[in-house]
């Protein structure tokens, strides 16, 4: 970990807190996490694998609705009716402030790409669009720029992503990509009407590239290893993304890269149990370990929507070997403090491992007038 700790600390806390926060900062309070350790390391381990403050998802929530209901009434002089979905961290609770944008998804809302399926419990009508799907979605993309750039002027409306319209400044706090889409309705999704099963295509504006993405069976396959793990995948997720941006070498991969790759991870390994934290840390550096000593295997997963191999290039095999390499410095920086500093000697993995998974760390009690909880 070349950065100290002191700085890891201070970068995780000031992405922890909001504006509004940072005066009960300055006097001393505190979340939970923070009460529960002296010790640097495993204060930060404790604290990168903690949800926001809710509050803080709130704000994600309410900027992605302004420009849902800004979008909505502009587009209606253009009759255009779309539908609205998040995608991404935020609707996963597994986003961390200052690096997590808000995702979300500007539906074309009359005509859809339909997969073959025997059985379909729905009926469609002909098309009768503008030429294409696709030019039905940049017509979209066209109508949301400029209702964007109208109600949003004193804001920085980015018109050049290929695929997304990203707003930020003038009053946003957070920064909110709008993507424009149409349904994708699979023959899963026909045959159950679970939402969960249908996908989307996306347009790439330069390109016109038509491509389909699956947000929402990621969605529904995270929330279940969450389930299956005691909530032991999001944590890790978390803590994953959090020393990803805290180290200073590049590491490529996406935040999608690191869900996926948790996904397949063995829930013993991240099976959460209360005051046990540290189990997620043992078994997340074990996973990346592991992993980073059989590349065969590691590239052969594929992400939870199916669609592609995770580690699906070179610079995705780099970032994994590097962010193993500082989930060990971090689990070893841990167990240091765990040990006596009087006769502390180094330890092989297993042992690392195994201390990590029988600590025990009391939960903070409730702070009356001395802090604030997460």
């Amino acid at each position: 970990m070349a950065r100290s700790l002191d700085e890891r600390l201070a970068r995780l806390r000031s992405r922890r807190m909001d504006a509004q926060n940072t005066i009960l900062g300055s006097q001393g309070f505190g979340e939970a996490y923070e009460k529960r350790t002296s010790n640097k390391a495993t204060r930060y381990a404790l604290g990168a694998m903690q949800e926001v403050d809710p509050r803080s998802t709130q704000i994600s929530l309410e900027e992605a609705e302004k420009v849902e209901r800004n979008l909505t009434d502009g587009l209606k002089a253009e009759n255009l009716y779309p539908d609205f979905r998040l995608q991404g961290s935020v609707p996963l609770n597994v986003h961390i402030r200052g690096a997590s944008d808000v995702d979300l998804l500007v539906i074309e809302g009359v005509y859809v790409r339909i997969e073959a399926c025997q059985g379909s419990l729905k009926s469609y009508s002909p098309y009768l669009g503008r030429g294409t799907l696709v030019d039905d979605v940049l017509y979209l993309r066209s109508k949301s720029e400029n209702v964007l750039e109208r109600r949003f002027w004193g804001a920085t409306v980015d018109k050049t992503p290929a695929k997304s319209i990203q707003l930020s400044d003038g009053g946003f706090r957070r920064k909110v990509d709008v993507v424009p889409a149409n349904w994708l309705d699979t023959s899963g999704y026909q045959q159950t009407l679970d939402e969960a099963k249908r996908g989307v295509q996306i347009v790439n504006k330069y390109t016109r590239e038509h491509i389909s993405n699956y947000p929402f069976v990621y969605i529904a396959e995270i929330k279940s290893k969450a389930l299956q793990t005691n909530e032991g995948a999001r944590m890790g997720i978390r803590l994953a993304k959090n020393i990803k941006n805290d180290a200073e070498a590049d590491i490529g991969l996406s935040s999608y890269d690191i869900g996926s790759l948790i996904y397949h991870c063995p829930n013993e390994y991240i099976m959460h149990q209360i005051a046990r934290d540290l189990m997620v840390l043992s078994g997340v550096e074990q996973w990346f370990d592991e992993l980073s000593r059989d590349y065969t295997r590691a590239s052969s997963f594929m992400t939870p929507d199916g669609t592609r191999r995770i580690l699906d290039g070179k610079a995705k095999w780099d970032g994994l070997v590097k962010l193993s390499s500082e989930l060990t410095e971090l689990a070893r920086s841990v167990e240091r403090e765990l040990a006596s500093p009087y006769d502390y000697m180094p330890v092989d993995r297993e042992t690392l491992r195994k201390r990590l998974k029988e600590n025990s760390i009391p939960l903070a009690p409730d702070l009356v007038g001395g802090g604030y909880r997460f």
